[in-house]
């Protein structure tokens, strides 16, 4: 008789909201990493589950006993924050079992059309060492930035969605990759690139630029690209553009006192007034109003 396999996490539902919908909902033109908050039960079993892609899962609550066996071999440990597993593209096992405080956790899957968009030279062998119970700061923050970017509305823009998930997949790729890659000359973007992108983010400050947009301008993948534009500029393509953004903001409040800060804000690609002055005031150390004023 064969065993029907699950889909891994095929057990963990959702988290809704009051309306029935998933509480991290991808908002309109989303362009980085899909992350999924779901319930992990405290006491359960499932049978035999595989992943097609590699899958991250972050304990945010709720502390489980797992056994999960895979052939002849089984693993015990124990899930909590801060600590999360991974699953390779070709994981599977036979049994699992879960005894403990329920909780939640963040989801994270990385298919390959992902991989294909943001790391187009590596989308045929991308893969991740298989680790259970396994704690990094680092990844853990930016995977809970990324998740107040989807509960906020991308409120910042594709560009710093797809920063955020490009810096994700890169740390991933450094230090969990199954292949490791050989470590490579430092290089930077040449200088008629530089002036290109320059020119253009001068000329695009009202649209929503995306790092794929400036990674095809010039040729580059945009998983390469940012790598190069941080090692040349010092900063991500998202803190360069909102650097100009609030240079251009500041002038425009000074040399066109006719126009309100709402059409500031419009005209240099934040997405509200709100935004232009939380970004003013952390850039500047002083709302637009008052550098409107000169006081």
């Amino acid at each position: 008789m064969t065993v029907q396999k699950a889909r891994l996490g095929s057990h963990c539902p959702q988290i809704l909201d009051a309306y029935g919908q998933p509480i991290l909902k991808t908002p309109p033109g989303w362009q980085g990493l899909l992350i999924k908050e779901t319930l992990v039960p405290g006491d359960a079993e499932c049978g035999p589950q595989f992943t097609e892609s590699p899958t991250l899962s972050f304990f945010l609550s709720g502390v489980v006993k797992r056994w999960y066996r895979s052939g002849n071999h089984t693993r015990i440990f124990e899930n909590k924050a801060p600590g999360f597993d991974i699953y390779g593209r070709t994981y599977e096992r036979d049994f699992g079992k879960w005894k403990g405080i329920a909780g939640t956790s963040l989801r994270l899957k990385i298919p390959r059309e992902i991989i294909q968009r943001f790391l187009p030279e590596q989308a045929a062998n991308f893969d991740l060492e298989t680790r259970f119970a396994h704690e990094d700061n680092h990844l853990r923050e930016l995977v809970l930035l990324l998740t107040k970017e989807l509960k906020s509305g991308a409120q910042n823009g594709k560009l710093f969605a797809e920063g955020l998930s490009i810096a994700i997949l890169g740390w991933l790729t450094q230090n969990y990759a199954a292949k490791k890659s050989l470590p490579h000359k430092e290089q930077k973007l040449s200088h008629r690139h530089q002036k290109q992108i320059c020119n253009f983010i001068e000329d695009s400050l009202d649209s929503d630029l995306s790092v794929e947009t400036m990674a095809n301008l010039v040729g580059i993948s945009p998983g390469h690209f940012a790598v190069l534009f941080r090692t040349t500029f010092g900063i991500t393509p998202h803190q360069y553009v909102l650097q100009k953004r609030i240079d251009k903001a500041a002038e425009l409040l000074r040399t066109h006192p006719e126009f309100s800060i709402l059409d500031v804000a419009m005209t240099t690609g934040f997405s509200s007034q709100a935004h232009l002055t939380y970004s003013f005031k952390r850039y500047l150390q002083q709302t637009p109003a008052r550098w409107k004023s000169g006081k």
